[in-house]
């Protein structure tokens, strides 16, 4: 079975995956999570936090599990595993991208949201301090998570945290010899209302995925189908 290191993005952390990581965990993986500098209970500066930093911490917890790793990117984590990927590719047995913003070499997040249809980008806020950027309480339920039970939804919309711009607006460098020999996959969300399907479609088909499913889910499949995420993610790494 597989050992799977899941990878949040903006504005969360590792708050979202536990019920995703005990139906894995159920199916006999071994499942692993953390949170991003500046994310979730990790307290980081976010003036100090940089995609490289967000890549350094993503390869020290693959050296840590000390066994070949998959790693899941969702969102914005799909900027951070794909830079770590660059570090610790012969450590890793495949990454799997979920709803996710998947750079080629010279992208970033801020240029691949230009790709996005004019008034599909999820309405956010940069914050005084100029570093970071928040989402607007009022939309966030109907942005990221509008099919998520009432009860999942009012629980997770308060601990979205102000994210660090650096990260977003940072290019990723890719090599021919690392990050592109690498096994890719991709679970688009049909639902998605913060990253356009159709996007995620082509970035998914651009970046080399062999294997691109759809789950008929919002942003954060997660939170609204975590049975569904989990035994996609399964069958990525057990079927052929």
């Amino acid at each position: 079975m597989a050992n799977f290191l899941l990878i949040h993005g903006a504005w969360q952390g590792k708050w979202v995956w536990p019920a995703v990581a005990a139906e894995l965990t159920m199916r006999g993986h071994e499942v692993h999570s953390i949170d991003l500098p500046g994310s979730g209970a990790d307290d980081t500066p976010l003036e100090r936090v940089s995609l490289a930093m967000y890549a350094e911490a993503i390869a020290r917890a693959v050296k840590a599990i000390g066994k070949r790793v998959t790693l899941v990117g969702h969102s914005m984590g799909g900027i951070a595993v794909t830079a770590a990927a660059e570090q610790v590719a012969d450590q890793l047995a495949r990454i799997i991208y979920l709803c996710a913003f998947v750079p080629g070499d010279g992208d970033s997040l801020a240029s691949l949201s230009e790709l996005m249809p004019p008034g599909q980008l999820p309405p956010v806020q940069t914050q005084a301090d100029a570093v970071s950027a928040q989402t607007h309480p009022a939309s966030r339920v109907d942005t990221f998570m509008q099919d998520a039970p009432y009860a999942v939804a009012s629980w997770a919309a308060p601990q979205f945290r102000a994210q660090a711009l650096a990260p977003m607006i940072t290019p990723v460098a890719l090599t021919g010899e690392r990050y592109s020999q690498l096994s890719k996959s991709y679970i688009v969300c049909t639902r998605d209302r913060a990253i356009d399907p159709v996007l995620q479609r082509v970035m998914a088909a651009r970046s080399g995925c062999v294997r691109i499913k759809e789950l008929e889910s919002g942003h954060s499949p997660f939170l609204s189908h975590p049975t569904e995420t989990a035994e996609m993610l399964h069958r990525l790494v057990t079927e052929a």
